[in-house]
């Protein structure tokens, strides 16, 4: 399980703003490297790792329990 990260990994908006998307206290987006705030955020962060060649096809668990 991974560690909550204090903000969107992609933008920077912070966990708890009223525009982080989530549910139930738990965030809707997420990677292996922290949470996202916004199927956007998701998508560019998902399009720059596939371009880097750190994609990881395997979903990750979610990083926080609900």
């Amino acid at each position: 399980m991974l560690a909550r990260t204090p903000a969107c990994v992609e933008c920077g908006l912070p966990w708890g703003a009223p525009s982080f998307k989530h549910e139930d206290e738990a965030p809707l987006y997420w990677s292996d490297t922290g949470l996202l705030c916004s199927s956007t955020c998701a998508q560019t962060h998902f399009g720059k790792r596939r371009v880097e060649g750190t994609f990881v096809a395997i979903p990750a668990e979610c990083p926080v329990e609900v």
